[in-house]
């Protein structure tokens, strides 16, 4: 296949700190087209990577039905994830998309269907999937080092919520983003452990919100916040582990911390992304007499990344652990099932 030809829809945040300069450094595949709806930063994102006026979009369709463009890249606000998702698949491009995929799980097996039916290629951008020490832990658990996992500990910790001037952006509406960090960064955490581990069967949930009010984006008027600021739930994975999930934006002090522990009756294995480059392993007789818990440099063939991916899945070249979009189905039914403990205070079975 020739190199493939990547239009990404909406140049924001995401799209600047990891979609496009990892397509830029992908073998393979090149930018082609970019669409977004404010035109200072379809701009700037267009002239920083070469694309030329005749390839930038306002209108998501445009781009999709651009003969330049193979493959879409959706880095948009989660509920026009589904609609962008099942146009692309509709004109026969690949498809790959920000999670958490959609608003729901009726939304997202939309997505699933669309391109199943159109047979093109998809990813979903569970992002920890690609991180070495993560790769590294899918290994050791595939040939059963830890034996049969009894707890699983997990936290994404942010002090976001505190930015200084921070509005009313679409993270906090809920017609626009679903949840707020429960999707936003539990969406990763729940990847990871179904990825690691296995299915979840059931949970059950507590979320709040800590700062309620923001100005608004384009006024000093102050709205209401509509989403969770944090997230604290237990879930039971299909093999009988319990785990225990902590998920705030105001946990002050953190920039950006995810840890990931895992004990078996056999071993156990840490993971902290902050050192993506190594694990925490206590495997064996001599780890446990000796040294217990300690890190270990993850050897290189473990590295991976995510664009690079993406266009290795459309070149039919993908190595089979990148995310799919029934991987986003299934994160989808489960943040369903931890909004719906929430709200009604009881244990969600899957």
């Amino acid at each position: 296949m020739n190199e493939v030809k990547i239009g990404l829809i909406g140049a924001g945040g995401i799209a600047n700190g990891v979609h496009l300069p990892g397509i830029e450094a992908a073998r393979g595949g090149k930018l082609t087209a970019l669409c977004d709806i404010d035109e200072g930063r379809l701009t700037a994102a267009a002239e920083r990577y070469g694309i030329p006026e005749n390839r930038r979009f306002r209108d998501y369709r445009e781009l999709i039905a651009c003969s330049d463009v193979d493959a879409v890249d959706i880095c948009t606000p989660n509920y026009l994830h589904a609609e962008m998702a099942i146009a692309a698949a509709r004109a026969g491009k690949a498809v790959c998309v920000e999670k958490p995929i959609a608003m729901s799980a009726e939304e997202a097996m939309r997505i699933r269907d669309a391109v199943k039916s159109a047979g093109v290629p998809s990813m979903v951008c569970f992002s920890n999937r690609f991180r070495p020490a993560v790769r590294f832990a899918k290994w050791i658990m595939d040939r059963g080092q830890l034996g049969e996992v009894a707890n699983l500990y997990v936290e994404y910790l942010k002090s976001s919520a505190f930015m200084e001037g921070r509005r009313l952006e679409w993270r906090f509406i809920k017609s626009m983003a679903g949840t707020g960090v429960l999707g936003d960064l539990g969406s990763h955490l729940i990847d990871m452990a179904r990825f690691l581990i296995g299915d979840i069967d059931g949970v059950t949930a507590q979320t709040g919100i800590l700062v309620k009010k923001r100005p608004k984006i384009d006024s000093d008027e102050i709205g209401e916040v509509e989403t969770d600021d944090y997230c604290h739930f237990l879930a039971e994975m299909s093999g009988g582990a319990a785990a225990t999930f902590s998920i705030s934006r105001c946990a002050m002090g953190n920039a950006n911390s995810i840890k990931f522990e895992i004990y078996g009756a056999a071993g156990a294995l840490a993971i902290d992304l902050n050192r993506p480059d190594e694990l925490g392993v206590c495997l064996g007789d001599v780890d446990r007499i000796t040294e217990g818990m300690h890190w270990v440099r993850v050897p290189a063939r473990y590295r991976a990344s995510q664009m690079q991916s993406y266009i290795d899945i459309v070149r039919g070249k993908g190595d089979g652990i990148a995310p799919t979009i029934e991987d986003g189905v299934a994160c989808q039914r489960v943040l369903d099932a931890l909004v719906v403990s929430s709200q009604e205070r009881h244990w969600v079975k899957l």
